[in-house]
């Protein structure tokens, strides 16, 4: 008894769970297109939304094979043999299925085929449960579509709302000089300089984007290996189906190229329009509106620039050429234009613009107006003028210069190089300059020198002898200057040298001259100020030079030197152990480059011997005149004696009368001698006295030439 009632319980429960699942299938129904096949693919039912979806009556295609619902082709591939293979073998297929409807008409289901199995566990029939998806899939490939387009014309990267790469495109990598498995997973402060991710502002930004705030503007951002990169950038937060962010899309462009990428959707127009100047044209040029950032760069308002030509915008001349009627033309026949182009702001000045300048079509593909995209690149192409024009100056001047990386490897030269040294940019390209141009005579101290300063990074100039291609040698000046990115790192060492072969020859054969000069001259140098410089060894004898310019020439005497140029005196110099010499000095003004006097030389030759002779000579004839004098005196003292004595014997020979008249005459010649012989002294006294007078003016004026008989300090 108990038995049959557990068996009448248990068949109403399962006659239950039957409607139960009965009830399923036929909600199932309702909601989606069910068809059913046999297992080798023909058709056995269809419900009202399979055939619905698909275009066919029910009497269409039952009995009838699957193939009905694929390309032909398809049909005849072994894929599609293997797609029934596996139901045939019991497998479940489930997938996203383009076939084909009523009338060859495409469409897309999102199916499951599901074998049927009997009570052995046999595979018996298979029922395909699919929703139709046509139109979702053709929305998916319109927005696949965009968003293919986008990512080939700009820079894409996305982001979770931690700012975690979660993607980047290869445009956004090629511009970051990165590789995708570089910057997947790690977050975006990777892209900014270091400190700045600890920033407000920087945290400021995730907070906004994280809220669903659009951010758009120029980023400095930094590349692989610290490389610099500004981005025209939009960051977009991306919304989940209740409107909360989930993710932050980065469109962006590389402005240091300057190009503008046109987008097919309305969004992507609206995000260029506020990073981009953009301005419209009818097929004739006329302007049909412009946005601000064009605005502020040609300086016009809007109801300045609506209306009127795009000859606004350019110089007359070119406004009547011909090129300017090809140029609207080829935009009239549907021609895409870009490049860099010359524009006149409204004062007058030249700005150039990184333009395109796109063909906008309707959607009956008529051309309907033209729209362009522009930065201003007036900066960029300044400066690339003022390069060219540095580049005309260093590739004309006789002047060698050469450029190297910051390994100090040669990446330029021009040709004054190739002229003094005979080597050719391919021969020394990638090269040390010093390994190729240094020889054996080259100092060796100068050549530390010049890798102590570069390795300071430090501007600097040195001369060294260097040897061309053919081993000559040859001298230069050398001005190394060091060119630093905006990070202050050195990029580049640019040198400028210049041939100073012929200055360094007089120069050598100017200082051997005066070598031999400072042999044997005593060679003194002040400042017009009188202070010392500089002396040579004759000078000092191994003193320190420490004799102001006062101490040899009086105030007057420099003011006289100063007027002429040049001044000479006979000096008495005494050292400190008071040993004297005699000088003859000549004293020169130096000017400097301006004319101005700059040094005060003094060159002397040693007279002391020829001083001391004189001065010998002089002594010795004041010593012969004394004696003179006094043989002089001597013989003066004869002649009066002599004379005395021959008027006694006059005056005797008198008293003898007749007997004295023959002494009388030997006494009147004896007088007469004493006469004649006193005459003869005055005149030899007069000689002695005029000889005495010249070796005293001889002394006068030697001694009257000494300026200062002072010690040297």
């Amino acid at each position: 008894m108990r038995w049959l009632v557990k068996k009448k319980i248990k068949s109403k429960l399962l006659s239950g769970h039957i409607r139960s699942l009965e009830a399923r299938l036929e909600a199932i129904g309702r909601s989606q297109g069910v068809i059913e096949f046999d297992m080798d693919g023909r058709i056995l039912s269809a419900n009202d939304n399979f055939l619905k979806c698909i275009g066919y009556r029910a009497d269409e295609i039952v009995g009838r094979h699957h193939a009905l619902l694929v390309d032909p082709d398809y049909a005849q591939s072994d894929e599609y043999k293997e797609f029934w293979r596996r139901l045939r073998a019991g497998e479940y297929v489930a997938a996203k299925f383009p076939r084909r409807g009523a009338g060859g008409r495409k469409i897309w289901i999102e199916a499951s085929y599901n074998p049927i199995f009997d009570e052995h566990g046999r595979p018996e029939r298979v029922v395909k449960y699919a929703t139709d998806i046509t139109a979702a899939m053709i929305e998916s490939a319109d927005c696949s579509g965009q968003i293919a387009a986008i990512d080939r014309s700009q820079a894409v990267i996305s982001f979770d709302l931690n700012g975690v790469i979660l993607e980047a495109n290869e445009n956004f990598l090629k511009a970051m000089g990165y590789r995708a498995d570089e910057v997947v997973g790690r977050h975006h402060s990777l892209f900014v300089e270091p400190g700045y991710e600890k920033s407000a502002e920087y945290a400021d930004l995730w907070r906004r984007l994280r809220a669903g705030e659009f951010v758009s503007a120029e980023f400095r951002r930094i590349g692989k290996g610290g490389r610099e990169v500004w981005i025209q950038a939009s960051y977009n937060p991306i919304l989940d189906p209740e409107g909360r962010p989930y993710k932050i899309v980065k469109f962006a462009s590389d402005i240091t190229a300057a190009k503008t990428i046109s987008a097919d959707n309305a969004g992507q127009i609206e995000a260029i329009d506020r990073s981009r100047a953009v301005i419209a044209f009818d097929l004739d040029g006329t302007i049909l509106s412009a946005n601000q950032n064009f605005l502020d760069v040609i300086g016009y308002d809007a109801d300045e620039v609506v209306g009127r030509h795009h000859s606004l915008f350019v110089d007359r001349d070119y406004a009547a050429s011909a090129e300017y009627k090809d140029f609207w033309r080829s935009l009239r026949s549907g021609e895409f234009q870009s490049g860099e182009f010359r524009r006149i702001a409204k004062d007058g000045s030249e700005i150039w613009l990184q333009a395109a300048y796109n063909p906008i079509f309707d959607a009956s593909g008529r051309l309907s107006k033209v729209v362009k995209f522009a930065s201003d690149i007036t900066q960029q192409v300044q400066q690339r003028a003022k390069f060219n024009l540095l580049s005309l100056v260093a590739d004309e001047t006789d002047n060698s210069v050469v450029i190297t990386d910051h390994e100090q490897k040669i990446v330029f030269v021009n040709r004054g190089f190739e002229r003094l040294t005979g080597y050719a940019l391919a021969e020394v390209a990638g090269r040390v300059p010093g390994r190729i141009l240094q020889g054996p005579d080259t100092d060796k101290s100068t050549v530390d020198r010049i890798r102590q300063k570069l390795g300071a990074g430090e501007a600097f100039y040195e001369e060294i002898l260097n040897y061309d291609r053919q081993k000559r040698p040859y001298w230069i000046s050398l001005a190394i200057n060091p060119v630093r990115n905006a990070e202050g790192r050195i990029e580049r060492y640019v040198s400028v040298q210049a041939n100073i072969t012929e200055t360094k020859l007089k120069a050598l054969e100017f200082n051997t001259k005066l070598d031999a000069i400072g042999a044997s001259n005593a060679l003194a140098e002040w400042s017009t100020d009188g202070q010392p410089v500089a002396c040579n060894a004759v000078m000092s004898r191994g003193e320190a030079f420490e004799t102001k310019l006062s101490q040899f020439l009086s105030s007057s005497d420099l003011a006289a030197l100063l007027r002429s140029g040049a001044l000479r005196r006979e000096l008495e110099v005494k050292s400190k152990a008071g040993d004297a010499r005699w000088l003859d000095a000549l004293f020169t003004v130096l000017h400097d480059l301006e004319g101005r006097p700059h040094r005060i030389l003094m060159c002397a030759g040693d007279i002391t011997e020829r001083r001391q002779a004189v001065a010998a000579s002089i002594a010795g004839m004041t010593q012969m005149m004394e004696r003179i004098t006094g043989v002089v005196e001597t013989i003066n003292g004869f002649a009066r004696q002599t004379n005395l004595l021959a008027l006694n014997a006059a005056v005797e020979a008198a008293r003898a009368q007749e007997s004295g008249r023959g002494f009388a005459l030997v006494a009147q010649e004896i007088r007469k001698l004493a006469v004649g012989a006193s005459v003869a002294i005055k005149e030899i006294d007069q000689l002695i006295t005029d000889g005495r007078h010249q070796v005293n003016a001889i002394s006068a004026t030697v001694d009257e030439s000494v300026i200062t008989k002072r010690r040297v300090a």
